[in-house]
């Protein structure tokens, strides 16, 4: 079955995508906006489904298929009111698992560019311990950080015990943020505020891979020149080929039922 696809953006995961799709027989055209004429789907970028969304829903037609992440919910409903089916990866079942592994091996890079120290030895700390905050606390532990994990729920400290990292919870006295080299955020929620910001190492670094905003205090972190980044598209920066693997899974899933 050859399907005509819109590959829209320019990040290398797309163009990955659009290249395994063209070997698998289809029809593929990739550019920067919607171009004229029907395509059966839409591939917008992960980490810009919004922007790409916005730019070019009025061009969008019924009947087609239009995959991205994190669909905001007002171009959403317009997307429904076209006669548009919008397909969020994100919630999709196999995605989040696969694009967790990548998402932290991307994190663990942009902890290695930023640093001052090595992951070796160092004293990490992981807020957040679903797909994304387990799967890096392991990756840091295999390079021999002492692992600290913060989570709410008391099954996911007890969890992570098991895998051998310590386990607090938003209790922990603030004054602890000072033992810690390395700050990894995985919560899309504000939980690394001043109260906790104010007692960090001078040298630390902070990576947030939450979803946009996510779940740093940033203009306190720009104020007291805190070296916190909010680090999107992970798996495309960093694993492209990998990460676009992963989205023609979901892909030939939805389409051709695979």
């Amino acid at each position: 079955m050859k399907v005509h696809f819109m590959v829209l953006g320019s990040e290398t995961r797309q163009i990955y995508l659009a290249e395994l799709l063209q070997e698998a027989g289809n029809e593929v055209m990739v550019a920067e906006e919607y171009l004229p004429g029907y395509h059966d789907v839409v591939l917008l970028p992960v980490p810009q489904t919004a922007k790409y969304l916005e730019e070019n829903i009025t061009k969008l037609q019924k009947g087609q298929l239009v995959f991205g992440c994190h669909f905001p919910a007002p171009l959403l409903e317009l997307c429904v009111k076209k006669g548009v089916r919008c397909i969020d990866y994100m919630q999709e079942e196999g995605f989040a698992s696969r694009n967790a592994i990548a998402t932290a091996e991307g994190a663990v890079a942009e902890a290695l560019k930023s640093g001052c120290v090595s992951i070796h030895g160092s004293n990490s700390l992981v807020v957040g311990y679903g797909r994304c905050g387990e799967v890096l606390a392991e990756k840091l532990a295999a390079l021999k950080a002492n692992v600290t994990v913060m989570d709410r729920k008391e099954e996911k400290r007890a969890r992570a015990e098991t895998y051998g990292c310590q386990a607090v919870d938003f209790t922990m006295p603030a004054t602890n943020m000072s033992e810690f080299d390395f700050i990894f955020n995985t919560v899309p929620a504000p939980v690394l505020d001043e109260h906790f910001l104010a007692n960090v190492k001078k040298d630390v670094t902070i990576v947030d891979i939450a979803s946009k905003p996510g779940g740093v205090d940033f203009e306190y972190c720009r104020k007291h020149s805190i070296d916190a980044n909010l680090c999107l598209g992970l798996p495309g920066k960093y694993a492209p080929k990998s990460a676009a693997a992963i989205l023609l899974v979901i892909i030939r899933k939805t389409i051709m039922g695979d």
